[in-house]
């Protein structure tokens, strides 16, 4: 096939990318399959061609992961990868479509490290439960890509929006596989950074700015969770050091170090503020405490009890420990505790019932402080 049918046939293949003519998954990998076999006949030595087939392995990949065949979309999109990274060096659209790659490469590295709802898995306490060995080499396999897409970006002109637009999505992205790891300090520091990019990035009037507030919001909404998440010493302190506590975000950041148990002399201290407004903010500012008890049954299932033994309350300048606390003294005394040795257990989190590991308390009725170890339990 000559090079110029190559290019007829990626032309059709555009037009059934973006659905005109509609095409069955199967009719679709049968037509890429064709095309990126074509391609590559006539890509070595062209730089043009070989950027081309580097774009119809990442469509090719994206096919693959959105059927299930994750196994199958890595092997693509390293093909895609490899294929730009040469192009990429000398012309600066290659070099934007060899940044995507990389970024693509690590979301389906990461991939497990995220629950059916997207979310990370696993970005909870230390002693929690960790990913597998493959899975988190796979999840530093995803870092290490999106920071080489991130270089591609920053050596790239700046002046042009749509580099700077690309970078700051990295920023997200890589903020995104920090989370996935367990690692919300410097996860929140990307979303600070990121939110900083896309501000000076948009500047109104703009004739996308319902898109961009959108993206404005989700980035909040990331950075609210994963501050609430953040330790308060290494943490919160070491992010307003650092000046990426955006002011906004201060009354939060003091709420999650009363939670924590920090002292309001200390919050005030940690992050520059005067201890009365520690005070004012902790008076003004309530949590949402959400509690379950469970009960285990005699098959080894952990049945959640009904209200008020799973609810949910506004608090205010309490503890979760304190919470916690009053919270299981009631339940102990009540007639709704089981008999021993009947085990149960209690899980408090801040904001939203979560996975067991996010939780700010738990415990459970054979050893209060670190819970024992329990075998996996149902989803309720």
């Amino acid at each position: 096939m000559e090079r110029a049918a190559v290019l007829r046939l990626d032309a059709e293949w555009a037009k059934v990318r973006a659905g005109r003519p509609a095409a069955s998954p199967t009719e679709r990998e049968r037509m890429l399959t064709e095309l990126i076999a074509a391609l590559a006949r006539h890509a070595a030595g062209d730089l043009s061609l070989a950027a081309r087939l580097s774009l119809r392995y990442g469509d090719l990949a994206r096919h693959h992961f959105d059927t299930g065949r994750r196994t199958e979309a890595l092997g693509a999109v390293d093909e895609a990868v490899r294929h730009c990274a040469e192009p990429a060096e000398h012309d600066d659209e290659h070099a934007r479509w060899y940044a995507r790659a990389l970024i693509r490469q690590a979301v389906y590295l990461a991939e497990p490290l995220s629950d059916e709802l997207g979310l990370p898995r696993y970005a909870f306490h230390p002693h929690g439960e960790q990913p597998c060995a493959e899975d988190r080499l796979a999840g530093l396999a995803a870092v290490e890509a999106t920071h080489r897409a991130i270089a591609v970006w920053e050596r790239l002109d700046q002046s042009d929006p749509r580099n700077r637009e690309g970078l700051a999505q990295a920023h997200v992205f890589l903020g995104d596989r920090l989370e996935e790891l367990g690692r919300p300090v410097d996860a929140a520091e990307c979303a600070v950074r990121a939110e900083r990019e896309f501000h000076a990035l948009w500047q109104a009037p703009d004739p996308a700015e319902r898109a961009h507030a959108a993206v404005l919001e989700h980035l909040g909404d990331q950075l609210e969770r994963r501050l609430r998440r953040c330790p308060f010493e290494g943490g919160l302190t070491q992010l307003h050091k650092r000046e990426l506590l955006p002011e906004r975000l201060l009354p939060l950041a003091v709420l999650a170090a009363r939670i924590e148990g920090v002292a309001p002399e200390s919050i005030a201290q940690g992050l520059g503020l005067e201890r009365a407004e520690v005070g004012r903010i902790l008076r003004a500012r309530s949590w949402r405490a959400v509690w379950r008890f469970d009960i285990r049954r005699a098959d080894g299932r952990w049945v959640p009890l009904a209200h008020p033994w799973r609810g949910m309350d506004a608090v205010t300048d309490c503890t979760a420990e304190e919470v916690a606390a009053e919270l299981t003294d009631a339940f102990v005394t009540s007639a709704d505790a089981p008999p021993a040795p009947t085990p149960w257990r209690f899980a408090l989190w801040w904001e939203e019932e979560d996975h067991l590991d996010g939780s700010r308390v738990r415990m459970t009725s054979e050893a209060f402080g670190e819970p024992a170890r329990e075998p996996a339990a149902d989803p309720s």
